[in-house]
C-alpha cells in the first residue's frame, strides 16, 4: 500500500508542478521522504486540486498525447486516481466498481492514449450495460461486442482482473501494454 500511495503522490506531485508551473518539457517526479505515505499522498492530492481548480483548461502544458493541456490532466488525474483507488481496494478484497466519471473519462482517452499502442487489432464495440452507452475501437465497423459494466469493461482494458471478456488478440495486447510515462 505504502508502495502504491508513493507512487500515486509522486505522480501527482509532478502534476502540480507541471500545471501550477505551465512547464512545457517532463520534469522530474518528486519522491516522497521518509514521512507518512498517507499523508504525502493526501497533500500532493489537495494541492493538485487547488492548482487544478485555479487553472484553465485550455492552458498548454507538457504531457503525453495529441494535445497536451491542463483539461488533459484533470481527466487524466481523475482516471489515475480512480484507478488506484480500485487497486488498493483490491489488495484488501474489497474493490468496488469504478466511478462513473473515471469510467467515461478512460473509455473516452482510450482511443487516443493507448489504441495506437496496441497494433492492428478486429475493430470492436463496447457497451456499457451499466450506462447506455457504447464504444467503438479499431478501424472500420466493429466484428465483435463486449458488453458489461463500464467498470469492468475499463478495469479489464487496463489489465486489471474483470469479467469482462473481450477477443483473445485484445486480451493479450492489453495486457502487453507498457504504462504511461510516470
Amino acid at each position: 500500500m505504502a508502495d502504491l500511495l508513493s507512487h500515486t503522490g509522486s505522480v501527482l506531485g509532478r502534476t502540480t508542478m507541471v500545471c501550477r508551473d505551465r512547464l512545457q518539457e517532463r520534469p522530474t517526479s518528486p519522491k516522497m521522504g521518509d514521512g507518512d505515505p498517507l499523508e504525502w499522498f493526501s497533500s500532493n492530492l489537495n494541492v493538485l486540486c487547488e492548482t487544478l481548480r485555479a487553472s484553465s483548461l485550455e492552458a498548454p502544458v507538457w504531457g503525453f498525447g495529441p494535445s497536451p493541456d491542463i483539461g488533459f490532466w484533470v481527466n487524466r488525474m481523475l482516471i489515475e486516481v480512480g484507478v488506484h483507488r480500485w487497486d488498493a481496494e483490491h489488495a484488501f478484497g474489497r474493490p468496488l466498481p469504478l466511478v462513473d466519471e473515471v469510467v467515461v473519462a478512460g473509455l473516452d482517452e482510450f482511443p487516443v492514449m493507448w489504441s495506437p499502442h496496441l497494433g492492428d487489432l478486429i475493430p470492436i464495440k463496447v457497451v456499457a450495460t451499466d450506462m447506455g452507452r457504447d464504444w467503438n475501437y479499431g478501424h472500420g465497423d466493429p466484428v465483435y461486442t463486449v458488453e458489461a459494466s463500464g467498470s469492468d469493461l475499463y478495469l479489464r482494458l487496463m489489465s486489471r482482473p474483470s469479467p469482462a471478456k473481450f477477443p483473445e488478440e485484445w486480451e493479450t495486447a492489453v495486457d502487453s501494454l507498457a504504462p504511461p510515462p510516470r
